[in-house]
């Protein structure tokens, strides 16, 4: 028997065009065709030379030139920085001049201090519009008393609007918008969340509302677009409209202040609206209809056709029309990005589960539980057991292997997992929250099939790690945990003599983690079968995601145990077989170290464990090994239970 260790040979090309150069330990791949208005000499030159290159590589590329010529939103507004279109012509200034910015003697250090600098000194009345992440939750009146509450100096805000979770409003003056800036995240919602505000300037004023007397001939040209046998209001080219423009009266349905007032005269005189057709409106966006949604719960058919929506995405604004069976898409950009009729069709019912008719097209018939009312679902009950003798080995076992598995010991697990055993992690982000930490730590080893795809065979196969000795040192490489043992709710799913298996849910915390109050939640799935006196697992998928806020807000509070460098629990002898010293030394493995123990298992037709011994005592050299194991078998010296494998 031979083991041989091969080692891969790397090398290194060149690039596709041949043009990698390099003198010394310098790239001259980042000066060709770049030399357009250096001043100085090239590469090598004085210190005031390579200010001077760093100054024109700024100025002679347009990828960042072009960056900042125009940062606005889908309503076109400009970002918190100001007028960039501004701030980008002057810094192209000063770079091809010796008197800008970045002046010979280095760069300045001049910085806006004040309010009205930051905002580019824009004039003392000028608008600017608020952001609220997650204002949607909150009413209009709810979050207008916690700004006045909390400000300084007047509150005046206008055109309040809100989409799927954001809510938008505008105030005027540089006071009145550093006013609302200065109690970002200072204020604390009733979902225990901070309350967040992002001003910025608006490109546009906000709009100003209807005059009674644009607002009457509004409703008559409404009226006459109204069906009443079919319930359909035909906006379609409002903006065109022949009756209204003889008026010299421009209603585009992009302005707020239009939307607002069409959607005033709706929810007084025609609720009971069933069918809408905004098509040819030039529509960038759906947020304006949010309102309107609220108070026409009975919209079924929506034309949205010949508009400028360029994501589906968008549609989430409106999704609140939960009985829509028709809509029509067709002559938006957001449609050209599917190709497949069926993935189109797919996104749509994501959003409107309920569509039977898209684009003049016939759809099969949704999938959905058609419930007359909503149906409020009970609380969700403590944990389930068949009977106390599953209750009581199932309880010991969790104690016993959360004992190890929190102690940087984990290595000591391996006897509580099956010879052939699997294992899998997925880990997803908390839809609830906007931002929260990520799992970097976890990530490389997630198995979520919408991170990889479920065709994609090869990776999924990857992913799952097969024996006990995979396993282990799988789990060796995940971060170090505390776990919650209060917070534990256990479903016993399926208990016969010959199997168990059982949901764990809880929540745990990373010992080294960037923030002691960041909560991650669990959900573990284990299979099990007898063996000995306990039970090994044979299949663990642990799904992991950060906690909500009630999970959060009582987690550890009835004192968690702490992770011990001696992790042999006192019941172990539930939790591994019992010819298994569960405090046994088994070092942590390497890959090398895995595959020697695989190959001397199927030379020696031994077991994973008695394999794994042969090696450690021969200090991992694998003729040696084997030698000694020919050795003993030829003078029958090696115990039958050697030969013995795990029965799954």
């Amino acid at each position: 028997m031979s083991y041989n260790n091969r080692s891969d040979n790397f090398s290194v090309t060149a690039g596709r065009d041949g043009s990698r150069l390099f003198k010394g330990d310098h790239d001259y791949r980042f000066n060709q065709g770049s030399n357009r208005g250096y001043r100085g000499r090239s590469i090598g030159g004085s210190r005031g030379n390579r200010r001077a290159n760093y100054r024109n590589i700024n100025a002679s590329s347009s990828r960042y030139g072009n960056r900042f010529e125009r940062n606005e939103d889908a309503e076109g507004d400009i970002s918190m920085s100001g007028d960039s279109s501004k701030r980008s012509v002057h810094n192209r200034g000063s770079y091809g001049s010796s008197r800008g910015r970045y002046n010979s003697r280095g760069r300045g250090s001049r910085r806006p201090t004040t309010t009205a600098a930051r905002y580019n000194k824009r004039p003392s009345d000028a608008w600017f519009k608020i952001m609220v992440p997650f204002g949607s939750r909150l009413s209009q009146k709810d979050l207008y008393s916690m700004i006045t509450s909390n400000i300084d100096g007047p509150f005046d805000p206008v055109q309040y609007s809100t989409d799927d979770k954001r809510a938008f409003f505008y105030v005027k003056g540089v006071d009145a918008a550093d006013n609302i800036r200065s109690i970002s995240r200072r204020i604390t919602k009733p979902d225990g969340h901070k309350l967040i505000f992002h001003v910025s300037p608006a490109n546009v004023q906000p709009d100003q509302s209807l005059s009674d007397t644009v607002i009457e001939k509004l409703k008559l040209r409404m009226s006459d677009r109204y069906d009443p046998a079919t319930q359909l209001l035909n906006l379609s080219s409002l903006y065109t409209d022949e009756v209204l423009s003889k008026e010299g009266i421009n209603l585009p349905l992009s302005r707020f202040s239009t939307m607002s007032a069409i959607t005033k005269i709706i929810v007084e005189h025609i609720p009971e609206l069933s069918g809408l057709d905004v098509s040819n409106n030039r529509l960038t966006h759906l947020g304006n209809l949010s309102e309107l949604v609220k108070g026409t719960p009975n919209v079924a058919s929506l034309n949205l056709g010949q508009n400028q929506l360029r994501a589906l995405e968008e549609l989430e604004k409106i999704k609140g029309w939960a009985n829509l069976a028709e809509l029509v898409l067709d002559g938006n950009d957001a449609c050209s990005s599917y190709t497949n009729q069926a993935n189109y069709a797919s996104a749509v019912r994501k959003i409107f589960p309920k569509v039977v008719r898209l684009d003049g097209i016939e759809l099969p018939p949704p999938i959905t539980f058609d419930l007359d009312t909503d149906v409020k679902l009970p609380e969700s009950k403590g944990s389930y057991f068949f009977n106390d003798d599953i209750k009581n080995l199932v309880v010991a076992f969790i104690k016993d292997f959360y004992a190890i598995y929190d102690s940087d010991r984990r290595r000591d697990l391996m006897p509580a997992y099956h010879e052939n055993a699997q294992f899998s992690l997925s880990c997803s982000k908390n839809p609830m929250f906007e931002k929260q930490i990520g799992f970097s730590s976890y990530i490389e080893g997630s198995r979520n099939l919408k991170r990889i795809g479920h065709l994609d065979q090869e990776k999924l196969a990857k992913k799952i790690h097969t024996g006990n000795l995979h396993v282990i040192a799988f789990l060796e490489k995940l971060p170090l945990t505390t776990h919650d043992i209060h917070s534990f709710k256990v479903d016993v799913s399926l208990a016969s003599p010959t199997l168990l298996s059982f949901v764990l849910h809880g929540v745990f915390k990373e010992n080294e983690s960037r923030s002691d109050k960041l909560i991650r939640a669990f959900s573990r799935s284990f299979v099990t079968v007898p063996c000995g006196n306990g039970m090994v697992i044979i299949n663990d998928m642990l799904t992991l995601s950060n906690a909500g806020y009630e999970l959060t807000k009582n987690a550890f509070k009835s004192g968690a145990p702490t992770p011990s460098s001696s992790p042999v629990p006192p019941t172990a002898s539930r939790t591994v077989p019992p010819d298994v010293a569960p405090g046994a030394p088994t070092p942590f493995l390497t890959p090398e170290q895995i595959q020697m123990v695989e190959k001397f298992t199927k030379d020696s037709r031994m077991n994973n464990k008695f394999s794994l011994k042969c090696l450690q005592e021969n200090a991992w050299d694998y003729q040696r090994a084997g030698q000694v194991f020919t050795n003993l078998h030829n003078e029958g010296k090696i115990p039958p239970e050697a030969f013995v494998k795990d029965a799954a």
